[in-house]
Order: structure tokens, then sequence, then C-alpha cells
């Protein structure tokens, strides 16, 4: 094994051993960018949308970050998974009510909350180990505050060095990007509900 793998390696023990129930190196290519994911922020429109730092549209464009993707190597893909079914058979409509009440039988803002840090533990472990330029990406929204300071009101971010946008708002296509990495990702299904995040490594 070189030393090169071992990093890797210890870095993948360090993902599950901070509640990761997967996590796995791929190639960088294996990463799915297309514009069409952050279309999905606006279409329909997200509550998030403008109201946090970390949601678009106050990201870098997908262009841009897809061109940042292409200088990586590799990254680390992990996923957390719930202990409660994904809860998301409903045959209603799609509305905020509906997305309200999927979050709260699910504890989303908790698993979120779960995979942020798992991510911001990985991503520093990866920097010390040498991937000086590693960067991480989230599941969902960025929940370190009950309430963005907000994208218009002038005021720095609370948690600079720990706030990071999801992967959906960077324009990753995370479901083809699991299956780019053999790992398990539906939408409405009996398994139970998993969040997925992203630790690009040079």
């Amino acid at each position: 094994m070189t030393s090169e793998e071992h990093k890797l390696a210890q870095i993948v023990t360090t993902a599950m051993s901070a509640g990761a129930s997967e996590a796995r190196i791929i190639d960088a290519k294996d990463i799915v960018v297309d514009k069409r994911v952050r279309l999905k922020c606006m279409i329909p429109l997200c509550s998030d949308y403008n109201r946090h730092l970390m949601c678009p549209p106050n990201l870098m464009p997908v262009g841009e970050f897809a061109d940042i993707v292409s200088t990586y190597k590799m990254a680390l893909i992990v996923q957390i998974e719930a202990d409660v079914d994904s809860s998301d058979k409903s045959s209603a409509s799609l509305t905020k009510e509906l997305c309200s009440q999927l979050e709260k039988s699910t504890n989303a803002s908790e698993w979120e909350a779960k995979l942020h840090r798992l991510i911001n533990q990985v991503e520093a472990h990866a920097f010390k180990e040498g991937f000086y330029l590693a960067a991480g990406l989230i599941g969902g929204s960025c929940s370190l505050c009950p309430e963005c300071v907000d994208a218009l009101s002038g005021e720095p971010c609370r948690h600079p060095f720990e706030a990071r946008p999801s992967m959906e708002a960077m324009g990753v296509d995370v479901i083809r990007t699991c299956q780019n990495a053999g790992l398990p990702m539906n939408l409405s299904s009996d398994m139970r509900v998993r969040w997925t995040g992203l630790v690009l490594l040079h």
C-alpha cells in the first residue's frame, strides 16, 4: 500500500467512525455536475432559495464549479442512513406543508446536522493528511443556525469555517453520482432515508 493509499484508507475509516453508513473513494470524473440540478432549486422554488448564504443564487455558477471539479483527482462520497422509513410515499401533490410534514416525520434536520458534522470532520482530517485542497459538500441546506443571516442583510456568516453548501446547490446530480459510485440512492422507496455528502480530494 502506498503512502497515499494509506492516507485515503484512513479518511474512509474516519468517515465510518464518525457515523457514515457508507464511505467510498471515487474518481472525480464520476461526479456528475448538471445545470438542471440547480434549476430544481427554483422549480419548484425551494423555501431556502436566496435566504441562505450557502444556497443559490449566492453561490458560484454551476459551470464554474464543474471546471473546478475537473481539476480534482478523487473524492470521498459518504452516506448516512436514518433509522426511520423514508415516508415519502404520499400520492398528494408536492406542497410546502407536505415537505414540512416529511421533514418532521424523518427528523430531517437532525440527520442533516449529523452529516454536516461528519463532512466537516472528514474534510479537516483530509487537510491534515496533506490533501490541503479538500473541500466538503453537505446534503440539504446548511442548518448551523436556526435562521441564516440572509444574503440581503449584508451580515457575514456566523460560522464561516463550518458552513458548507450542499451537493445539490452546487449542481451535483447526487443520484447519478451515487450510481457511478455503486451506492444505493432512491427518491421514493421502502428504504430508509439516506443523506449523501462529498469531500473533494486533490
